[in-house]
């Protein structure tokens, strides 16, 4: 006896001596194949019952079974009669299961847990509260041949429960399962290139344990209105599709499940016999030139068949389920389980994309498009999902054959292209994607993107682009919604700004922004290879799924698009720390060979300026001040992100407004610094009270010298001119900018457009 199980038997003791009449020893324990046995009876008492419930008597006799490893392994416990069968959770007629699995066992409870447990099973079973949907969520229970490899069934059943049907299974046969992949209706060809076995789905079920002889098998198909005869009928037609030397299989489908929701579903369990009976089997079955003798002898030969199965034990093969009527995917709830299904693109196989690949891949998606021109280096298999046999093969293509391996239902394809190239040389298949995931982490890729943002006519798919600083300390993602104005680089420029304007950042901006974001990469090898981050497949690993599960959480509750900043834990006894700022959307005009983009909160600030002006002068004086944002001649795009008022030196008359450049160098140096260089002085803007927001004489030629006077190479100057125009609010936009290459002449190009307001400033 072990000591788990003399802990058992001290236990046992103790419950008798706390209630002698009500918990009984009726036979000492004893080992019994090395697991100790005994028999108990315990007083029921009175109860409350209900139609249906479990008929239980004043006492009631139970077989309690300790295993060796008790109290690690848990108790089972049965009766020594039938009265209980077909009960729910009762199984093989007199095993009572209390728990579902492990999991709910707690070892620290010993019997005492086990028997209280007991109690409330049993005061359940009396009201017939066992379970809330009628029919059990476990399968039936039958003898399992586990010499056999496993049926993984993979397609949902061909007809809804109650129905008859006869048919084929189509399979795919693996070295260590046999995977059910389809179904074949008789009215169909047969299925080339894979194997097929007989299928019958019964219209009514078996009893929970399935019969063990064929007899009583026989017997319950019967009532079903299926006799013996036809039954081998249906297995020689079953040894025709076997293979000489496999066993016959027979696909057998019952209404014995339900789903989660509680409706009724088709079980399905796999017959199967020895392999020696198939050549017998095909004796059976007729051939148009048998004589009428041949023909009797070959019922005959039947029913001796049927008499030799009916004393022979049925065997079962195991069955897998993963069929999305029956099986709840573990990862239903999670963000990534967005992608189930849909169709997706990995821009980049690198440290983040090779990961994001395979958790993409594992969500079961319809599409994989993998896109890298870069090859498998020995050095990346510190940290990159490849293996050794990858080195020197394209990363895409290496990715691709891992993640085919994952993925059942996924087209996964890939691509030997840059990341622009591909986007760019295909824009419908670009717009097609349901998500496009940029793992590129190259300002390259995202500026060049930027520019050409426009060719997609605002038809863009959701994207999420994601980062990682030189120590694999902090990571930033951007999630950008489908059709939006700007692309990834845009995102990235306005997460920038919000982060280093956020005081409780500065470690986050410090390794992105500052100096020592260049500092902290090295070369991983002499010469001229690409500099690096420090940091492993765990630094990785966590970064790309905190980003997924981040910006497929946005994704799911919004569209607007979203900056995410996060780090990995510092030292022991540090927290993650996520800053998430929302990213409105911009109003955006053409101007010139610019798009300008501005921030909804410049109206805001410059109506308050305006509505000062009115307090302090009057609504006919104009007043106007300065602009702050970033002109970017690389991708061809302005933004706007702030407005200031008129500096201190300003000129407010009606009819004309003079900025000022009083502290105008100070504050363009402070927020330049402040921002590493993402918002600077861009131009000014001003009112036109009661008018339209188109420029006069008077602006165009201050704005003409004002552009050609500045000493330095960017003689260029954004002027916003707030305005009414047809009654309804406006900002006109021009953009002046010196074309001249000679100090004795001067031209000056000037760009304009027009946007219509919801946010009245003047």
């Amino acid at each position: 006896m072990t000591p788990g199980q003399d802990r058992a038997r001290r236990e046992l003791e103790r419950l008798h001596n706390a209630d002698p009449d009500g918990f009984e020893i009726l036979d000492e324990p004893k080992l019994v194949n090395e697991r100790l046995r005994t028999v108990i009876s315990i007083r029921i008492g009175p109860l409350q019952t209900k139609e249906g419930g479990l008929d239980l008597r004043e006492r009631e006799e139970f077989i309690l079974v300790v295993p060796a490893d008790f109290p690690f392994a848990y108790p089972s416990i049965r009766v020594n009669h039938k009265r209980f069968g077909g009960f729910p959770h009762v199984t093989w007629m007199n095993t009572i299961c209390l728990y579902p699995s492990a999991v709910h066992w707690n070892p620290a409870d010993g019997l005492y847990g086990f028997f209280h447990r007991l109690t409330q099973w049993l005061g359940r079973a009396a009201v017939n509260d066992m379970d809330p949907v009628e029919g059990p969520l476990e399968p039936p229970h039958h003898i399992t041949d586990y010499s056999q490899p496993p049926f993984v069934i993979r397609c949902n059943a061909p007809v809804v429960p109650g129905e008859l049907w006869l048919g084929l299974a189509e399979l795919e046969k693996h070295a260590n399962r046999i995977e059910l992949v389809g179904w074949n209706d008789p009215s169909k060809d047969w299925p080339e290139g894979r194997a097929s076995v007989l299928a019958i789905i019964l219209p009514q079920p078996l009893p929970m344990e399935f019969p063990e002889k064929g007899r009583e098998f026989f017997q319950e198909l019967a009532q079903q209105g299926v006799d013996r005869q036809q039954i081998v009928r249906w297995l020689a037609l079953a040894s025709l599709l076997a293979a000489k030397g496999d066993p016959i299989h027979l696909v057998l489908g019952l209404p014995m499940r339900r789903a989660a929701d509680g409706s009724l579903r088709l079980h399905i369990a796999v017959w199967t016999t020895d392999p020696d009976c198939a050549d017998a089997l095909r004796l059976v079955l007729g051939d148009d030139a048998d004589s009428a003798r041949l023909g009797a002898l070959r019922k005959e030969f039947a029913e001796e068949l049927g008499s030799i199965f009916e004393e022979t034990t049925i065997s079962w093969c195991r069955v897998f389920e993963d069929r999305s009527e029956i099986v709840v995917r573990r990862d239903a709830k999670s963000p990534v389980a967005w992608v189930a299904g849909r169709k997706v693109a990995i821009l980049g196989c690198g440290a983040l994309g090779s990961w994001c690949a395979e958790i993409v891949a594992r969500t079961d998606p319809a599409l994989i498009h993998l896109v890298d021109n870069a090859l498998v280096k020995p050095g990346i298999l510190a940290r990159q999902n490849f293996q050794l046999k990858d080195i020197g093969a394209n990363k895409a293509v290496a990715l691709a054959d891992r993640v085919i391996g994952i993925t059942r239902n996924a087209s996964v394809v890939p691509f030997d292209r840059d990341a622009h190239g591909f986007a760019l040389e295909d824009m419908d298949r670009f717009r097609c994607y349901d998500i496009v995931l940029d793992c590129t982490a190259s300002a390259i890729f995202q500026m060049k993107l930027e520019r050409d943002w426009c060719r997609f006519e605002r038809r863009t798919p959701p994207l999420v682009a994601m980062a990682i600083d030189g120590t694999a300390r902090y990571s930033l993602a951007v999630v950008v919604a489908s059709n939006s104005v700007g692309g990834i680089w845009d995102a990235f420029l306005r997460l920038k700004r919000k982060l280093c304007y956020d005081g409780a950042s500065q470690g986050i901006v410090s390794a992105f922004y500052s100096a020592r974001a260049i500092e902290t990469l090295f070369q991983p090898e002499p010469g001229c290879s690409d500099p690096t981050f420090t940091g492993s497949t765990a630094d990785v690993t966590l970064f790309a799924g905190t980003a997924l599960n981040l910006g497929l959480t946005h994704l799911n509750l919004g569209h607007a698009p979203l900056g995410i900043a996060f780090s990995a834990h510092d030292h022991v006894g540090s927290r993650p720390v996520v800053t998430a700022a929302a990213l409105p959307d911009m109003d955006e005009a053409t101007v010139g060979p610019y798009l300008v983009r501005i921030a909804r909160g410049v109206y805001r600030e410059a109506g308050a300026w305006v509505r000062q002006n009115n307090r302090v002068r009057s609504p006919a004086h104009e007043t106007g001040g300065l602009l702050w944002g970033l002109w970017d001649d690389a991708v061809g795009v302005i933004w706007v992100f702030d407005a200031s008022g008129p500096p201190r030196d300003s000129r407010h008359d009606p009819g004309h407004f003079v900025c000022g450049v009083d502290g105008t160098l100070e504050e363009h140096n402070r927020r330049f610094d402040q921002t590493h260089g993402v918002c600077g002085f861009i131009g000014f803007w001003h009112t036109h009270p009661d008018m339209s927001a188109d420029q006069s004489l008077t602006d165009v030629s201050a704005m003409a010298a004002l552009v050609s006077g500045f000493r330095h190479n960017q003689r260029r100057a954004l002027m916003v001119i707030f305005g009414r125009t047809a009654g309804r609010p406006s900002a006109g936009v021009y953009a002046y900018e010196s074309q001249s290459l000679a100090r004795s002449q001067e031209f000056v190009t000037v760009g304009d457009a027009q946007i219509q307001l919801e946010t009245e400033v003047v």
